[in-house]
């Protein structure tokens, strides 16, 4: 004796798309295997509202329901697939196919899928508060930022294309608009810059901002390495000979000179001589003097050389702190 063959609904599924860009178009599929029975009605929900009926045997066979977020493309649905056009953040919930036999089993059954309509940042992710330039050993800080969406953006840090260690980074909690429930993603980094960070003297820096499969859009940053500046000993000598040439000399402070005064040469004292074996003094070289020199100035110089020959040098050096009373004096003898 065989057994009778039951015939039953079964391997009912629907394929939702997870997440799609508000103002999309969305297709649910609902797939199912009568298995030998007559198909009754297919109805889709979402929540628990009822917003679409397909009925084969009745005429029209498909009818719509109203629901919030849901506007069905009547000439790309029917039996097993459903058109859902300008979809909005409203449109976003859990949506049901439900697929039920003809008598007289009318066995049912029922499956869910998640649809999420996202809206996308209409900018790029932004690094700030990150310098240009770091040397070996400083610490590498920055925030990269993606604003206005919804969900929140999925942040993630790459160094030199591979991703960053998950201790150098902080996610912070998104940051929620009031007037639009719009978010807001905040991931910082913080890390030791090594020498191996550094290729070729670059060290680069990505940010990636990705929202499910429908969003990613990524902002790079491309750092120098600040190395020190290292003196070559021929650059130092080099600045040595400019300040022997007279060029560029710092710290260079003569006194001025007018136009009425002796330049400073010639109050120089020029000695010449030799020591004898006994200790005896130098002989003096006679200093010429300029021949444009009146008598007063030839008296002047002379006295330095004279007080230069008698009591030395250090008489030369002391000389100004008395020049203003060698200057009453010259001014006595011209008048």
């Amino acid at each position: 004796c065989k057994l009778p063959v039951i015939a039953a609904l079964r391997d009912v599924q629907v394929s939702v798309p997870p997440a799609v860009r508000r103002g999309d178009t969305a297709t649910l599929h609902c797939y199912y295997d009568m298995d030998g029975e007559s198909l009754y009605s297919v109805k889709w929900y979402k929540g628990r509202r009822e917003f679409y009926r397909y009925t084969p045997k009745e005429s029209p066979p498909m009818k719509i329901f109203p629901a919030q977020g849901v506007q069905v493309k009547r000439t790309a649905s029917n039996e097993s697939q459903l058109t859902l056009l300008g979809l909005s953040l409203a449109s976003s919930g859990k949506y049901s196919c439900e697929v039920s036999a003809d008598a007289p089993s009318f066995h049912t059954m029922i499956v869910t899928g998640d649809l999420e309509v996202c809206e996308v940042p209409k900018h790029v992710p932004s690094i700030h508060a990150m310098r240009s330039r770091y040397r070996v050993g400083d610490i590498v800080r920055g925030n990269c930022t993606s604003h206005n969406s919804r969900p929140a953006a999925n942040l993630t840090w790459y160094i030199n294309e591979a991703q960053a260690n998950p201790s150098y980074i902080r996610t912070h909690k998104p940051f929620r608009e009031r007037k639009n429930e719009f978010e807001t993603s905040l991931a910082s980094i913080h890390f030791v810059a090594g020498s191996h960070h550094f290729v070729n003297g670059k060290l680069k820096i990505r940010c990636t901002a990705r929202i499910h499969d429908i969003y990613l859009q990524s902002t790079e940053r491309s750092i120098d390495e600040d190395r020190p500046q290292v003196i070559s000993a021929a650059s130092s000598a080099n600045s040595k000979g400019n300040a022997a040439n007279g060029n560029a000399v710092p710290y260079d402070h003569f006194p001025p000179y007018g136009e009425n005064e002796l330049d400073r040469k010639d109050y120089m004292t020029h000695l010449q001589g030799d020591m004898a074996a006994s200790g005896g003094s130098p002989t003096a070289k006679p200093t010429l003097l300029p021949p444009s020199l009146n008598s007063i100035d030839r008296f002047r110089l002379t006295s330095i050389n004279h007080l230069s020959w008698t009591y030395g040098p250090l008489t030369v050096l002391l000389l100004p702190l008395a020049q203003p009373l060698l200057s009453a004096l010259i001014s006595q003898l011209r008048a």
